[in-house]
């Protein structure tokens, strides 16, 4: 499953404001490994985690970025090349079949990525870092908590019905979706590893983030079609009342694992 360059660079603004306290305890992590620091993204996109981080961590730095999706890798090599004292090399792959990687790196990050993978990706994962006690940050994880002002009668099944979508079939098989947040803590937990959790919630608001909120309206909207085809009307006479929006809730967690 991928993601158009266009909804990535919409989404960075209110990524950026969602970081937690666990960005600046990774970085001073990263402090006590060797230099220079490789790094491993896992889903990178076009490289978001690299420029949010870049500036916490202490050059030099050699990021390797994995994606299955090639232009996108290509979009985070020109974001990201005129950045002094970072070396990115890109990795076109599929994690559900390919290696993690070929050599243990320093550390591993991810965004937004769990909540689309599957528990046995989770715990094949865990198991290659609690082997080598390699860091992982993990930010932005979907819990399943949604919320859109003002209220709605309709906000309930809408919220059931984009959690179900969320736990259905994607690339990885089986996703975790709304469970991923609480899933990543006991498993890294089950393979020894010490977890700090922070929450990281996006908190959309009209006109500020208004393309971004109706995009999320919109996904909303089509996937709970998905779920609940036999109640078209009511979704359709939901997503129009919510043309007079003025907040979006969506929950994330970060996570720090350490070994």
């Amino acid at each position: 499953m991928t993601f158009s360059a266009t909804w990535l660079a919409m989404r960075s603004g209110a990524d950026r404001r969602a970081r937690s306290p666990l960005v600046t305890h990774f970085a001073r992590l990263t402090d006590t490994l060797r230099r220079p620091l490789r790094v491993i993204d896992l889903g990178s996109g076009t490289g978001a985690t690299v420029r949010e981080l870049f500036p916490h961590i202490r050059p030099p730095q050699d990021w390797t970025l994995v994606d299955a999706d090639a232009d996108l890798l290509q979009v985070a090599q020109k974001n990201l090349q005129h950045y002094q004292g970072l070396r990115v090399a890109t990795h076109h792959a599929d994690l559900t079949v390919d290696p993690l990687w070929s050599e243990p790196p320093d550390a591993v990050t991810a965004s937004a990525l769990f909540d689309l993978t599957s528990q046995a990706f989770l715990d094949r994962l865990a198991e290659a870092l609690a082997r080598h006690r390699i860091p992982l940050l993990a930010m932005l994880t979907f819990d399943g908590r949604l919320r859109v002002e003002p209220e709605h009668p309709f906000d309930g099944a809408m919220i059931d019905a984009f959690n179900a979508h969320q736990r259905g079939m994607k690339s990885f098989g089986r996703a975790l979706g709304p469970d991923a947040a609480g899933a990543l803590t006991d498993t890294l937990q089950s393979v020894g590893a010490t977890v700090e959790v922070a929450d990281s919630p996006w908190t959309l608001t009209a006109p500020l983030d208004a393309d971004l909120m109706n995009a999320k309206l919109d996904g909303w909207a089509e996937t709970a079609l998905e779920i609940m085809p036999d109640r078209a009307g009511e979704i359709r006479a939901w997503r129009e009342a919510r043309r007079d929006a003025s907040a979006i809730f969506v929950g994330h967690s970060d996570h720090l694992a350490t070994f």
